[in-house]
């Protein structure tokens, strides 16, 4: 597979996910994603923004968002070091710092909710904290908005995503223009 080859594949998976998004990927995970990086495991962090705590609740929120089930979930596919690497290398200052403050407020509402930091919380009160954020309103993109645009990108640009969670031919086949989904099971990701 040629560079090019690989950028448009990242380019389809990048209108892809934004359509699964309901709306633009930003402007800082779509230069990462387009850019000539390697998302290959393990990633490389040249300016490391999160704390060992903080990577914790990062892992704990993604694999939240997309668990394992007969495919691995955000840990397996390395969705909470993707969060990091976008968030410490490829948003700009501004960026990372509403990221970040959003990230201290999820222990903050665990704190004022139930007493406990958002590891500490049990499976329910995690739930129950994630809707609230989910359906918080505003007029620009919520930090929870921010952080699911950054799991989806991260798990569906993965081997693990692309591969096994959406169906991958290298060559795909013929074009058939309409067929029932039931006969392909699942979405293509190329």
């Amino acid at each position: 597979m040629s560079k090019n080859d690989d950028q448009l594949n990242r380019r389809e998976m990048l209108k892809r996910v934004a359509i699964m998004t309901g709306g633009a990927v930003s402007a800082s995970v779509m230069a990462g994603v387009m850019s000539n990086t390697s998302f290959a495991q393990p990633f490389e962090v040249k300016n490391a923004a999160f704390s060992a705590q903080q990577q914790s609740l990062v892992g704990e929120m993604a694999q939240m968002i997309i668990p394992d089930t007969d495919t691995l979930g955000a840990k397996g596919a390395g969705v909470p070091e993707y969060i990091h690497l976008m968030v410490s290398d490829w948003y700009y200052d501004e960026e990372r710092q509403k990221f970040m403050t959003g990230l201290a407020g999820v222990d903050a509402m665990a704190n004022q909710a139930y007493g406990n930091d958002f590891i500490k919380c049990s499976d329910t009160q995690r739930h129950d904290l994630m809707t609230k954020m989910d359906n918080e309103e505003s007029a620009d993109k919520t930090f929870f908005q921010e952080f699911k645009e950054l799991t989806l990108v991260g798990y569906f640009t993965s081997q693990i995503g692309a591969e096994k969670e959406l169906r991958y031919e290298a060559i795909p086949g013929p074009y058939e223009g309409c067929i029932p989904f039931e006969r392909v099971g699942r979405t293509w990701a190329t």
